[in-house]
């Protein structure tokens, strides 16, 4: 083994004992290490396409917020990996205090994640949501990375859309930037793309998944009890190798949120009447 390899190995034994209820204690990363991980991260993004090709099995994950030991539960349910494999659609950190070195990056890090993926042809997975500019996926292989996200396009949509609670067809977002979209949005793209399903995550959802459009759009949300503010349920959508799909669910906490949370006004807005504020 490389001393690269001995690294995160041990780095890996450190980081999943936080989540061993006999023996639960908090992990300190030294600013090194974080940086030595995160730049380790950038160049692994880079070398995989923006719009990934997945087989399956694997589970999808929606928005985990930070929210470290409701991922281990994830991986509890599902399987820790390299054993079985996972999807993140984004959202992966929470609203904390950082400096601003390490801010810087992260978000570098980030600029060069993957922005889309397709399972076996028939399951495209985003973020937000679709755009009115996309027309073809090979658009999404073109864009450019590291990506900045711009006020409006493709891009901006792909990560900021969401589906409309009402209406059809495309309207201007609340949420004062990209679109919301409609049901005949929807079915028009699976149609053209030979989809049966488009997964996105994005907003908060009270079951932590919820269909939309006669069960052709699926939004998945993994962070239970989210920022301690909201009583949601978790989720992740398993994918079989027939592409059956089910759902593991973390069920809300009754307990008090930690201390942090409550300090952290939610970026996330749920779909109206969906993951109640405590």
């Amino acid at each position: 083994m490389t001393e690269d390899d001995l690294f995160y190995d041990s780095l890996i034994t450190r980081l999943f004992k936080t989540g061993n209820k006999k023996k639960r204690k908090s992990v300190t990363l030294k600013e090194p290490e974080i940086r030595k991980i995160v730049k380790s991260a950038r160049q692994i993004f880079l070398k995989q396409p923006i719009l990934l090709e997945l087989s399956s099995p694997l589970n999808i994950c929606g928005d985990i917020h930070g929210q470290y030991l409701d991922l281990l539960r994830l991986f509890d349910s599902g399987g820790f990996p390299p054993k079985s494999n996972y999807l993140f659609l984004g959202d992966y950190v929470g609203v904390k205090k950082y400096s601003v070195k390490l801010w810087k990056i992260f978000s570098d890090c980030f600029n060069c994640l993957p922005l889309a993926a397709v399972i076996d042809e028939k399951i495209f997975c985003v973020h937000g949501g679709l755009s009115p500019d996309l027309k073809k996926l090979s658009q999404i292989k073109k864009i450019p990375r590291p990506a900045k996200v711009p006020e409006s396009g493709l891009l901006c949509d792909l990560l900021w859309s969401d589906p409309a609670e009402e209406g059809d067809g495309w309207e201007e977002n609340d949420r004062g930037v990209s679109w919301v979209f409609g049901e005949s949005v929807v079915e028009k793209f699976k149609e053209e793309h030979g989809f049966d399903l488009i997964c996105r995550a994005h907003q908060v959802v009270e079951k932590g998944y919820e269909f939309y459009s006669n069960r052709s759009l699926v939004t998945i949300f993994s962070a239970p009890n989210y920022c301690g503010e909201f009583d949601n349920n978790g989720a992740m959508m398993i994918v079989d190798e027939e592409l059956e799909c089910s759902f593991g669910v973390i069920l809300a906490s009754k307990k008090e949120p930690p201390a942090w949370s409550l300090n952290n006004f939610p970026p996330t807005p749920p779909r109206k009447s969906k993951g109640k504020r405590k």
